[in-house]
């Protein structure tokens, strides 16, 4: 006799399955952790008022215009990731490390007239910073479960009363929220149940787990990735007291991530399923900001972000391979292009000089990520209404603050340090998405050093999330993972 567990095979019918697209994937799209240049980084990049880095042009478009000469840099950066994830009581750790190009960028300046008055210079500004970098690896393993995902897949059969000639077609003609129990059947890890004359029941199964059989469960999971922004911008300076500038920003989004799981069973069977999925795609916005200076040690800051307007492609792999008494495997590939829009912004900012040696910089950003929307999904006819409608339920507007300060030792040598909150817009965890349980906050410090012409920066930034990690599989359902993300940043900068 077989196990079934209904409900929790009935959860398997969530938008995870239903749709390649979710929640967790619109977040995603809409999340951003500035990673610009060094100097920027060191403060927090709290830059929305301050201007005169690359960073800004990013943040609040009218930071250019605080330049008085041009400017090339570039900054390389070193990126750690450390992921703690605790499944059945137990912590398993894994890590992450790369090479970036976190920013390079230029900006010009052409003076209008050689008086002070009106509009002293136009600036423009040319290169791209990352926003985001997805990339972490996790794991964690659980030890003689009583539950197995194959009775999960099993009662999901019976409970949609799936026909044995459906599941003997051809994946591409199985519905994708159906091509887990295709695997399964392919791969002879569930079978018909039989009536007394031997003839198989449609629409009836039964796995191959024994009576009470337990089973080890291990499961890895792997991302990677970035969002860059390439922007192009152009910016006023009026009487060195007013600045106004605009960006257009076009964004080259790439995501993969790979999940594996794995089911040791009795009689020295086993099997594996792979979830594979690769998203890229690319976007556009568009930001208009301006800074005020009421007295020479103080800056206010004023910015709009449009959504970003994206165009996405996306492929899901599912495969499986059961070890039996004999080896058997299958897959199935899904393609979909559909566009989405991020949620508009608004940053507010403020900042104080004092005596030319040190300053206190402040950034509040409001972002409404209920606003996410999908749109023309497939060949346009897919008008997500499902999906989208739910946005406000899963999901509130935040706060993120972004604050730093930088004190000048020497004329030349300058140390900073910095703190960024972004706030948790999720309403409630999700089963089986993967979903931030906290706000994330990152802590930064940096020194930088000029002469001449040249200069170089250094800074490093701690990023500590806490992730509900969300999978189909019993007892991975939400798994909490703490991230701690490392970068060290280094930008050279030529003034010209």
């Amino acid at each position: 006799m077989k196990r079934y567990y209904v409900l929790i095979a009935l959860m398997i019918v969530l938008p995870q399955l239903l749709l390649a697209q979710n929640f967790a994937d619109a977040f995603r799209m809409s999340y951003n952790e500035i990673q610009g240049t060094a100097r920027a980084a060191g403060m927090g990049n709290a830059f929305g008022a301050l201007g005169g880095d690359f960073t800004s042009l990013s943040i609040n478009p009218a930071g250019s215009a605080v330049y008085q000469t041009g400017e090339f840099v570039i900054t390389p950066s070193y990126y750690i990731n450390k992921s703690d994830m605790t499944v059945g009581g137990g912590t398993f750790s894994d890590n992450e490390q790369s090479f970036a190009l976190n920013n390079v960028g230029a900006v010009g300046t052409f003076r209008t007239n050689r008086s002070e008055a009106g509009i002293v210079s136009v600036n423009y500004g040319i290169g791209y910073n990352r926003l985001a970098n997805y990339n972490s690896n996790s794991f964690g393993n659980f030890d003689q479960s009583s539950v197995s995902w194959l009775d999960d897949i099993t009662a999901y059969a019976n409970n949609e009363a799936l026909a044995n000639a459906y599941l003997e077609q051809d994946i591409g003609a199985i519905q994708y929220r159906d091509w887990t129990t295709k695997l399964a059947w392919d791969t002879y890890l569930i079978d018909p149940i039989y009536d007394e004359n031997g003839n198989a029941i449609d629409g009836q199964y039964q796995s191959i787990l024994y009576q009470d059989e337990k089973v080890d469960q291990l499961k890895t999971y792997s991302q990677d990735g970035r969002l860059d922004e390439y922007l192009f911008n152009v910016s006023l300076n009026f009487n060195h007291k007013f600045y106004l500038g605009t960006t257009l920003a076009f964004h080259d989004i790439r995501y993969d991530s790979h999940a594996r799981y794995e089911e040791l069973l009795e009689d020295n069977n086993s099997y594996l399923y792979d979830n594979d999925y690769y998203m890229s795609g690319s976007g556009f916005n568009f930001k208009i900001g301006a800074i005020y200076k009421p007295v020479q040690t103080v800056r206010l800051g004023l910015a709009f972000h449009s959504p970003t307007f994206y165009q996405i492609s996306e492929k899901s792999v599912l495969s499986m391979e059961s070890y039996l008494a004999q080896n058997y495997s299958n897959y199935g590939v899904n393609t979909y292009d559909y566009d989405f829009n991020s949620p508009w912004k608004v940053v507010l900012s403020g900042a104080a000089v004092f005596a030319k040696r040190g300053l206190i910089s402040v950034d509040a950003e409001y972002q409404d990520y209920a606003s996410m929307r999908y749109r023309r999904g497939g060949y346009g006819s897919d008008n997500f209404n499902d999906l989208n409608s739910e946005m406000g339920n899963v999901f509130n507007s935040v706060i993120n603050l972004r604050v730093g300060a930088e004190y000048k030792l020497t004329n030349q040598f300058a140390v900073r340090a910095g703190y960024q909150m972004y706030g948790n817009p999720y309403e409630n965890t999700l089963a089986q998405q993967a979903t931030l349980t906290d706000n994330v906050n990152v802590l930064s410090a940096g020194f930088g050093y000029t002469i001449n012409a040249f200069s170089i920066n250094v800074a490093y930034t701690n990023s500590m999330s806490k992730i509900s990690e969300g999978a189909e599989q019993p007892n991975y359902y939400q798994v909490p993972r703490e991230n701690n993300n490392h970068n060290i940043l280094m930008s050279f900068g030529f003034r010209f």
